[in-house]
């Protein structure tokens, strides 16, 4: 049986192809405001920062006033076409099932906005598998700052020991915002994180496939 009680996943290359959407409305957007969109790479190396970062990241030009638009921008290609172009990795509904089956606790926490992230869920139809869904509403700090895990997610599960609650994510800043709340992590080689600045960080576990999960979870 496994040690681990709660799996926190990531959604953006952990539970989801995502990276074509991401490059289509970061594009679209850019190119609404007529500014030269970055390349693709430049593009897939931001996933997992929130938008108003990735922006800051992608067009430092940009003034902090203006962020909002684009951001609001970004979010009506995501909703109108983005949805279009997602998918999930082979495997991962099976695993879920699997993880449900055994009795675990599954959860998602992204930076990726909540409603797009329930949104998605749902479409791919794998909604039903989770007992908690964070994203960015405003309001929350994202990853990789640890309140969210101490404000929300411990108290959801206060008979849990932090060595219980697995955290699976594919990059950096997943890793990090494992280590600053004192849980393990397994790191989705898969995805989309830098694999050298990924394993500095020294992840607990590695896979090359969601598949391999289930191993970790049922020894």
């Amino acid at each position: 049986m496994s040690q681990y009680k709660l799996i926190l996943f990531d959604f953006d290359g952990t539970l989801a192809i995502t990276h074509k959407a991401i490059v289509f409305c970061f594009t679209k957007t850019f190119e609404t405001f007529h500014i030269t969109p970055p390349a693709a790479d430049t593009i897939i190396g931001t996933i997992g920062i929130n938008l108003p970062n990735s922006f800051k990241l992608l067009h430092p030009a940009i003034e902090e006033s203006a962020i909002p638009e684009w951001v609001k921008t970004y979010r009506f290609y995501y909703r109108t076409e983005g949805e279009k172009q997602v998918d999930l990795f082979p495997g991962t509904k099976k695993i879920l099932q699997l993880m449900s089956k055994s009795g675990l606790s599954l959860g998602v926490f992204s930076n990726k906005h909540v409603s797009f992230v329930n949104l998605f869920l749902r479409t791919l139809n794998i909604h039903s598998f989770f007992d908690l869904i964070l994203g960015d509403n405003g309001e929350i700090i994202p990853k990789p700052n640890p309140t969210v895990f101490y404000s929300i997610i411990k108290p959801l599960f206060p008979e849990l020991d932090n060595n219980q609650i697995l955290m699976v994510g594919d990059t950096a800043i997943d890793l990090l915002f494992a280590k600053n709340a004192g849980i393990d992590v397994c790191w989705a080689a898969y995805g989309y994180g830098d694999r050298a600045q990924c394993l500095a960080l020294e992840p607990t576990f590695a896979i090359d496939n969601i598949s391999e999960l289930a191993g970790l979870v049922q020894n």
